[in-house]
């Protein structure tokens, strides 16, 4: 058994024996069992906390990537592997990967970014290329979020963390919508603010606080044009709620007898005198 363990393999210029490689992985081995211990026990502390989803996901990802790192070091040192002959050795070749990995480390880097910087946490409802999404999970490269049709998308850190992305769930509680609509000349202007005012407010998603809005915007080509605001405490449904509340501004304007303009034009037609002879 010990000349099988003190046996050595030659890998370049690293010679490993049985004895190192099985001292690796127990060392990996002891090192996993307290990752799932310490895992265990913070997540308990989390709960019984006050800290929010996303912070708590932000500091298990931290800690279990921290601790991987200082375990493959240990584990490396352990078995008898000069780390620093190993960097020397593979300099060339890690700078060579390095420019081919460009997009890669800087998704990597801006991963970190977003777990520290808290801009961007699982559960927050963003708008990335005018597209509604919900955060489910945050990794190092990659964010994965869910539209509000269901469907499943990888966005890279890097296009999160470099352009401006629109946070509906940190700021304020409520998010302001807003609907425009246009009514014929001659429309009793009144009759159609309180008409917008009931509309929204009928709607149960609306919150009351702040109040609803409606402002008299313009006197239009072919109409008076109105704008309605409302807040919402759901951004992933005001799609819907703006439908909502279309179909009962267009019942009411139907009941009081409102019109909806279109652009209209006169077209007049000249006759020549031959043709009108």
């Amino acid at each position: 058994m010990k000349e099988f363990l003190n046996t050595t393999i030659e890998l370049g210029s690293f010679e490993l024996s049985f004895r190192s490689i099985l001292l690796f992985f127990s060392v990996i081995a002891a090192a996993q069992v307290v990752i799932w211990s310490v895992r265990y026990l913070l997540r308990k502390f989390l709960r019984n906390s006050n800290f929010e989803e996303g912070t708590r996901f932000m500091v298990m990802r931290l800690v279990r990537t921290v601790v991987y790192f200082l375990v493959i070091l240990v584990a490396l040192d352990t078995s008898g592997i000069d780390l620093t002959v190993f960097w020397a050795s593979s300099a060339a070749l890690l700078v060579g990967v390095g420019i081919g990995l460009q997009n890669f480390f800087n998704d990597v880097v801006s991963g970190f970014v977003l777990l520290f910087e808290g801009g961007v946490r699982v559960g927050d409802e963003l708008e990335v290329d005018g597209m509604m999404v919900r955060v489910e999970r945050i990794d190092l490269r990659s964010t994965r979020v869910i539209t509000r049709f269901g469907n499943l998308i990888v966005i890279p850190n890097g296009l999160i963390s470099g352009q401006t992305v629109r946070n509906f769930t940190q700021g304020e509680n409520a998010t302001l919508i807003q609907l425009d609509v246009g009514v014929a000349y001659g429309s009793d202007v009144e009759r159609v603010k309180a008409i917008l005012l009931e509309a929204a407010n009928a709607e149960e998603e609306v919150v009351k606080k702040p109040q609803t809005a409606v402002l008299f915007n313009d006197f239009g080509e072919s109409s008076l044009q109105f704008t309605v605001y409302f807040w919402i405490e759901k951004p992933f449904l005001r799609k819907l709620v703006s439908s909502n509340i279309r179909f009962r501004i267009d019942e009411a304007f139907r009941a009081n007898g409102i019109r909806i303009p279109f652009p209209q034009r006169d077209v007049h037609v000249h006759q020549s005198p031959a043709e009108a002879g």
